[in-house]
């Protein structure tokens, strides 16, 4: 499966979300089947854009489209936490079960949380300097609508990769940064497409709780294995058959 995005095209057998979503492909070329390591949208830059700091909980549903103009098949879920410095995203693949990724903002850093063989890693890392220029470019639509009680406005998406320009709706009253899937929106996206080689996943925000999140959803239980990506390589290969 091949899946675009605005830092290039890469391939997999899996996928998501992206918050989507600039995504982080691994693959370990020596094993007898391959393995994929998904790192949400937000690994890939951090937003400059300036907003009033929030807290709050999204809940995501992810469905598969042939076309955005086909009839969506549901696929996954996302949520997304944020106290504003730290976004945490869960997602779940038929690949790896579910994953948890934790980005602290300011620090730049984060840590990948999955369960392989029975046991528990934190795979940590660094975000990557924002460098590269927006693969898309968006016209303003009129229209305005609420999505899960939350203000949005229309935009129209076009990328290289699109076929056709598409129609998506973001949250301008918050920061694009807990997703960053789509560098250079002016909001918080609340219904956007992501592009794979064979169709598009669409994401649709489907609830929100805007109170304060709990300090305990950042934290690492003491009963996962911190590590590097190299380190967990080096710990699992062996256990790939």
């Amino acid at each position: 499966m091949r899946v675009w995005t605005s830092m290039g095209e890469y391939n997999s057998s899996l996928l998501v979300h992206t918050s989507t979503m600039y995504l982080i492909f691994h693959y370990f070329s020596t094993m007898k089947y391959f393995i994929f390591i998904l790192l949400i949208a937000c690994l890939t830059y951090v937003n400059a854009q300036t907003n009033k700091p929030f807290q709050g909980t999204f809940h995501y549903r992810i469905d598969f489209q042939p076309h955005p103009d086909s009839v969506a098949i549901p696929y996954s879920k996302m949520t997304v936490y944020t106290n504003d410095t730290i976004v945490r995203v869960d997602s779940e693949t038929a690949h790896l079960g579910e994953q948890n990724l934790i980005t602290h903002l300011e620090l730049q850093k984060y840590y990948l949380l999955l369960e392989f063989d029975s046991r528990k890693f934190a795979i940590q890392g660094y975000l990557p300097k924002d460098s590269l220029a927006s693969a898309y470019t968006f016209k303003k639509k009129m229209g305005r609508k609420k999505i899960a009680g939350i203000k949005a406005k229309k935009v129209l998406v076009s990328a290289s990769f699109f076929p056709t320009p598409i129609t998506m709706w973001y949250a301008p009253s918050i920061s694009p940064k807990y997703l960053s899937v789509l560098k250079g929106i002016k909001g918080l996206p609340l219904d956007y497409y992501v592009q794979m080689e064979d169709g598009y996943l669409h994401y649709v925000l489907e609830s929100a709780d805007l109170s304060p999140v709990k300090k305990d959803i950042f934290g690492i239980g003491s009963d996962y294995q911190k590590v590097t990506f190299d380190q967990f390589i080096e710990q699992t290969a062996g256990n790939v058959e």
